[in-house]
């Protein structure tokens, strides 16, 4: 009985890869999207979407003083406690995957349409608040820019600005 259901399990798998399914559209899985995993990372190599973010405080009427672009998300560092417990890492790959997700909602957005009115810009646009409120207390302003970036071994090969946020007044 076990070597007949582990046979089935690698014929199913063997299935899927051999059928190609449609791919599945709707509103509803849209929004239940965010239970499942994007598995794009494997699809391609080459560009990788970052998401950058700075702050500024108003210095006078229409001056603003800018921080420089910082990474939402930086590498963790990996421990040997961490097969464990990993909450950090945990909330990393899951930040990641929304600017992901992102990605491919501005990939699929129509020409010349606002992407201010997608959820998952949204989503981004409090991160990035979220993040440069934790490195800086005081800030009046924020903005927020998806790079698509080539990494090589050791060193960033290639940056392309994909999307750069307004700026936006900090609430």
């Amino acid at each position: 009985m076990t070597e007949a259901l582990f046979v089935l399990y690698f014929l199913v798998l063997i299935a899927t890869l051999i059928v190609k399914t449609p791919v599945i559209k709707g509103p509803w899985l849209f929004l239940l999207r965010a239970f499942f995993p994007n598995w794009k990372f494997f699809h391609a190599v080459g560009y990788v979407p970052h998401l950058y973010a700075r702050s500024a405080v108003q210095l006078a009427p229409g001056e603003l003083q800018w921080s420089d672009w910082v990474l939402i998300y930086p590498r963790r560092v990996r421990r040997l406690s961490h097969l464990l417990h990993n909450p950090d890492t945990n909330i990393g790959l899951a930040q990641q995957n929304m600017v992901d997700h992102f990605w491919a909602d501005l990939h699929d957005l129509p020409e010349g349409k606002d992407p201010r009115g997608l959820v998952s810009y949204q989503m981004m646009q409090r991160l990035s608040v979220q993040v440069l409120r934790a490195r800086h207390v005081n800030f009046t302003h924020s903005q927020f820019e998806l790079r698509m970036v080539l990494d090589g071994r050791t060193e960033n090969v290639d940056t392309q600005v994909m999307m750069t946020s307004p700026v936006e007044a900090a609430c």
